[in-house]
């Protein structure tokens, strides 16, 4: 699998990479072992980093994955999200998931460089 995660309990974060090719099996295939890793709290601030990711989702597999997110609302609790995605075609389609993700959960945006979405994430809460 080329999507990979860190949770820093300490911090109150998540960490998700994509590297490479990534499949929609292997991004919904994440975030379950994800939500059911021991470690996992609601409400951790997460990063999500998909600057050395080749594929990108089409509009129909963002739709999936914000549906994702709304039928597991409880577990995931209300937190920002960061998208880091430096190629222009990653960083519109990740804005486009910032439209279609479920306001009343994630405060999400999106970043050209890690250093700035770090930087928010740690701000005070949204």
């Amino acid at each position: 699998m080329s999507i990979t995660y860190q949770i820093d309990s300490d911090a109150g974060m998540l960490f998700i990479v994509a590297d490479g090719k990534t499949t929609q099996s292997e991004r919904l295939e994440a975030m379950r072992k994800t939500l059911n890793d021991p470690a996992y709290r609601r409400g951790l601030h997460t990063l999500c980093d998909f600057t050395a990711a080749i594929t990108i989702p089409t509009l129909s597999e963002l739709e999936e994955i914000a549906g994702e997110i709304r039928r597991h609302a409880a577990a995931i609790g209300r937190k920002k999200l960061a998208i880091v995605a430096s190629r222009p075609e990653t960083f519109g389609v990740a804005r486009q998931f910032g439209a279609l993700a479920p306001g009343a959960l994630l405060t999400v945006q999106v970043f050209k460089d890690r250093h700035a979405a770090l930087a928010w994430l740690t701000e005070s809460s949204a």
